[in-house]
This record gives structure tokens, sequence and C-alpha cells, in this order.
């Protein structure tokens, strides 16, 4: 009889000279019968345990018998054999527990058989292999349990509709049983090798296939696994049952019953997973984004006039500092009041009505300090500052391309339907015009980015349980705005670098002075004071400025977590071996997330596609 490897269905040798048989052990020791003239073996031989299972109880004996014969079936006398207790890392299992065997060797009497006497030590179940030169070794299981013993048939069947997809392609099965065992301890999809023969039976259109296991004794426990194949060895369906010992008849032989359901293709495995997140529509914080980076450059004379702005706030101590200055006289001091004297009139806009811009008159109608602010960039203006007012103008839409990639790692649950998974976020993907930045999670220093949750195999979906995560999209968002938006234009990829390039690019006439010691010395001289009167105020205004524009990503961000997710997949086999390649394909059939998105402002609620692709696949 050849072994059978339950994780492939394909017989596989457990020693290099022969075949191999199993069972469960309650161990013994003996000697081979009398040895006649040797004759000269006819090869190959075949080494065969007879029974192939042997019960003895705790402490007691029992002589293991084999028989060697030739290729015709005749037996072969005089052939020696030696014996073995089998100690394979592959069969945790099989233990011998303090059993021994009495002799490593002996020969075969004129009827090819011969035995060796085993001394059980404590209740367990292990394997003896018996080997002649030029022959197979065939494996006993040897039981050793206290009390009596019974038999099993095995009869796998397919449920009506949950093994409808196998009963239908299905031409295999392999029944394994697992002593001292429980179904929910095992992988049903990939066991562990057991120490009893798994035995395979054919499938065939109206009649029942049955498997038989004996010596099982009736004060233990056990597990029955089967697993159903196509004829291109794919696996198509699975089932478990428990059997107590007590159910045993003393003696006799009970049938049980073996469902089988569609186990569809493997989903156990790790996966790199996409999702588009079609945001629609647009959260509220990419208004703010967009109005807040537009700032910069929509009024004519900007950015002179809002780096004015934070200037001025800046000369003041009792309100915010935001780049809006105090509206009421002395609210920013008394250089404030006066450089605001000097601001340019509101510009009015299409309805009449004064705008947020000023103009480069003052309400008297002399030169505004915006318009020899503005002045000191030159005309026309630098190409950076043109480059500026097109990056604002993509502001708005940084979400509009957002995908969001991950790693999923499904493993099997403590049932044959149930899985565990652990869903790690890895990175966010933003697409700008001509551009695209990914963002590593991880490199924001989130809380959480990884959630394990529980998930549900059907025979071709995987359904995942609500989880949730710290996706801080705002924050992902200013990274990818910055690559994109910003340095794809060759502008400095953060605030702070993008506000010191504009007052770089403020020079005096000379050309002598730059930044704020150039604002410094137009400025002071018209408002009557010193030089170096705005030096400090300048250099607070500007990083409040460069505050104000990162500050802007800020609603997009939530507290707390801000994302969940759940959602199901559809299994897809690629390779024709039982296992999903794909959960879900965007091209073809995604699965399905359900997203409940929990930004500062605005939270949103929809379905999103995705799919993963089995890592190495």
């Amino acid at each position: 009889m050849a072994r059978l490897d339950p994780r492939s269905h394909t017989p596989s040798r457990l020693g290099p000279l022969g075949r191999v048989a199993l069972a469960l052990v309650v161990l013994a020791a003996a000697a081979c019968g009398a040895e006649p003239a040797p004759l000269v073996p006819t090869t190959p031989r075949t080494v065969t345990p007879t029974p192939a299972t042997t019960q003895v109880p705790p402490g007691g004996t029992a002589t293991l018998a084999f028989q060697v014969t030739g290729p015709t079936g005749a037996p072969v006398p005089g052939a020696m054999v030696t014996f073995a207790i089998v100690e394979d890392p592959s069969l945790p299992d099989a233990k011998a527990q303090g059993a021994t065997l009495a002799a490593a060797s002996a020969a075969t009497d004129a009827q090819g058989t011969c035995g060796v006497r085993v001394t059980a030590g404590l209740s367990t179940a292990f394997l003896v292999r018996a080997t002649s030169a030029n022959a197979s070794a065939d494996v006993l299981v040897v039981v050793i349990a206290a009390g009596q013993a019974g038999a099993v048939a095995v009869a796998p069947f397919f449920p009506l509709p949950a093994g409808a997809h196998a009963a239908a392609v299905a031409t295999t099965a392999e029944i394994s049983f697992f002593d001292n065992r429980s179904c929910a301890d095992l992988d049903v999809r990939a066991p562990p090798m057991p120490v009893r023969m798994p035995v395979p039976v054919k499938l065939k259109p109206g009649q029942q296939a049955v498997a038989a296991f004996d010596s099982l004794a009736t004060n233990a426990t056990f597990a029955i696994v089967g697993r159903a194949f196509d004829g291109h060895g794919g696996l198509r369906a699975l089932g478990c049952v428990d059997l107590p010992g007590r159910a045993l008849v003393p003696g006799g032989t009970v049938q049980i019953a073996l469902p089988l359901v569609d186990a569809g293709p493997d989903p156990i495995g790790t996966y790199t997973a996409t999702t588009p997140l079609p945001i629609a529509p647009p959260l509220a914080a990419a208004a703010t984004i967009g109005a807040t980076w537009s700032d910069l450059t929509d009024c004519p004379l900007d950015p002179a006039q809002l780096w004015l702005d934070c200037t001025i706030d800046a000369l003041g101590s009792d309100d915010p500092l935001d780049c809006v200055p105090a509206a009421s006289p002395g609210g920013e001091g008394a250089l404030g009041d006066a450089l605001g004297a000097l601001r340019g009139a509101p510009l009015l806009g299409p309805d009449g009505a004064p705008s947020g811009c000023r103009g480069s008159k003052t309400a008297g109608g002399a030169t505004s300090v915006d318009a020899l602010a503005q002045g000191m960039f030159g005309a026309p203006l630098p190409a950076a500052i043109v480059k500026l007012a097109a990056a604002g103008a993509d502001a708005a839409h940084v979400f509009d391309d957002l995908q969001l990639r991950s790693t999923l790692d499904v493993r099997a649950g403590d049932t044959l339907a149930a899985a565990v998974v652990t869903h790690t976020l890895t990175s966010a993907v933003f697409g700008m015009p001509n551009a695209t930045a990914e963002v590593q999670l991880v490199t924001l220093g989130l809380p959480v980015l990884e959630a394990t949750t529980t998930g549900v195999i059907t025979d071709d979906t995987l359904t995942i349980a609500r989880h949730g995560f710290t996706v801080r999209l705002g924050s992902a968002a200013r990274v990818g705005f910055g690559s994109t938006a910003l340095a794809k234009r060759g502008l400095p990829a953060d605030a702070t670098g993008v506000v010191a390039e504009i007052a770089a690019l403020a020079r005096t006439e000379d050309g002598k002075l730059a930044g704020c010691v150039a604002l410094d010395a137009v400025l002071c001289p018209r408002v009557g004071q010193a030089a170096g009167c705005l030096v400090t105020a300048c250099a607070t205004g500007l990083n409040a400025l460069a505050a104000r524009l990162d500050a802007s990503f800020e609603a997009a961000d939530g507290t707390g977590l801000d994302l969940y997710l759940s959602g199901s997949a559809p299994l897809l086999e690629t390779h024709d071996d039982g296992l999903a390649g794909w959960l879900g394909d965007l091209q073809v059939s995604a699965g399905t997330w359900s997203v409940d998105l929990r930004p500062r402002e605005g939270r949103r609620t929809f379905s999103a596609p995705w799919e993963a692709v089995r890592s190495g696949n």
C-alpha cells in the first residue's frame, strides 16, 4: 500500500526501499519466526503488515506480523527484515511514549512471514517500519489504548446545495483519521500528516464510497477529515466531523456520514490589495485645501498682498496668528495701523461689492504698500509664481484620483468556513494631471495601520468583517500634493519651502536685498520707521503662512480610527492549482468594500471596488 500525502493527494514513500502503511500506536515488542534455508530473492519485493493496525493495552505486549512477497505475490522465505519505530517530524502525533521493540531484525519463514514483539508504554499511536533488501517498507500502525476497540466505515457525500459544485467535478476523496484530535484543532484545507494512512476512495455518481478504519479505542476521541479532488488534483470540497469514542461499538463497526461542502479556490495566503476610493461628491476638506493654496495667487497683487497680511498680523499679540489682520484699529499695534492706512483699497467684484483683493492705490489715491511689495517680484512675474497658481488650482482635486494599497494575510480559522484576516495599510496613491505620488503611510507615524478581523469562506467568496484604521488622509495628501502638484512643477515639495521661495523672489530695485530684509527696506521708510521695523514680524508671518498652508489638510484627518472597511471579494483561481490567485479583479469581477471615512469635516460612507493579488502569483 502506498502512503498518500494528504497535502498533495499523490503517493509518496516513507522509506527509500518500500511502500508505506499507517496506524495508531499502543506499543509492543516481538521476535521473528523460524528461518528456513535462504532462497535467492526475486525482486522487487513487497513488505506488508498483517494486519495493518495492531492494538495493544498500555504496558502490554503484542506481536507485529509482516509478510514479504515477490513480484508475483508469492512469499519470499529467508528474507531478512529490519524493524524500527518511525520518528518523523512530519508526523507530530506519532509518539512512541515509551514503547519498545524486542528485536531489530528477523528472517521470514517458509510462508514469507516474520514478527517482532512490541511492549507498550503510555497510551498513544505510532508507526513501526519493516524493511527488507530490494523491497518496499510498509509501516504498521500501533495503537496503545486502554479498554475496548471498534471500527468505523466513513461514507463521504455531497449535501445539496452546499456541495453541488464539487459533486459535479470531484472524482476522488481522501479520508484521514486523527486520533485524540478534534476538527477545531486542524487546518482542514492543509491538515498535518495523520498517523493512520489516509484512505483514497473513488467517487462515482450513484455509488456510495466507504473508507474503513479499525482499532479505534472507545475511550478516545477522533477527527475525521475528508477532502475531495477533481481529475486535475484540484481541491473541490472539504469536510470534518468529530467522533467521540463512546459512539463506537466494541468489536463492531459503525457507519459515519461525512458531508463534503464546496471548497472553491483556497484563499489562505498573503495578498497585495489595491482599493480605488471614489469619493463623490468631493470631501469638504478638498475645498478648504484648494481655497488656502489658491490664496497665494488669486488676487492681482498676490503673493505680495497675502505676504503683507501675514506680516501685519504678526505685529499684534492679542489675535490669532492666522494671516488675517485685526479689523479694528490698534489690533496690530501702531505700526500695524500705519501700514493698514497704506493698504490698497478693496477691488470690486463682478457683483459690484468689495472683494477680498486689494488694488494698487490706497483709498486716498496714493500707491499702496501692496503694489510696492508686488513690484519687488518684477514684471513679468517669475515663472515660479505662475507655476504656483497652477498648483493651487490642482489643490482642490487632491482626492479626485486616490487609491489605498495594503496587504491581506488570510489564515485558517477555527472552523472550515472561518478565516482570520490581518489587513495592513501600506500606502496612499494620489493622482494629479501628469503626476502620481505614492505615500508610504508608515512614514507618517500613524498609530493603527494594521487590523485583525474575522472572515468567512464560502465556495467562491471571502467576506471580511468590519475593521478600522487611522488612515489620516489629510496628512498623506499633504505629502502627495507636495510630490505631484508642487515638485513635478519644479517647486519645493512642502509649504515651508514654497513660502521661503516666494520671499526669496522679492528683491529691492538694485537687487542687493531679498526676502524680509528687502520688504523691510522698502516699507519701513513709508511709515516713518527705522530700518529693521518689519524684519521680525515678516519672518514670523512667513512661518504663519507655511503653517496655514499645512493646516489646510488637517480637515481631512480624523480623530481616532478614521477609516472603517468591511466587504467581500470573489475567489478567482488563476493557475488551476486549487488556490485563489486573486481576490476580486478590478477589470472583471471586483471585490466591494463598504467604506466609512471619518474626517474632521464631512463623514462619508460609500462603496469602493478592490482587488488583491496573491504574493508570488
